[in-house]
């Protein structure tokens, strides 16, 4: 789990240069915290044995926000 943890941090570090680096805007670099956060969060959910079921989460938002 550590190792993961680490990993993440690594591809979040290098994706964010890369953004700098290409002069990326600001919705391009929270869609790619995003993305990566929510894949980090569902691996993280499978390696402890309670799968994430999105399908519930993605129904709680749309109740929340009508």
């Amino acid at each position: 789990m550590i190792r993961m943890i680490l990993f993440y941090v690594l591809f979040l570090i290098g994706g964010i240069t890369m953004l700098r680096v290409y002069k990326g805007n600001k919705k391009e670099t929270i869609l790619f915290i995003s993305i990566t956060t929510l894949g980090a969060v569902l691996w993280g959910s499978i390696i402890v044995r309670h799968p994430l079921d999105l399908n519930k989460v993605i129904a709680w938002m749309l109740t929340y926000w009508q």
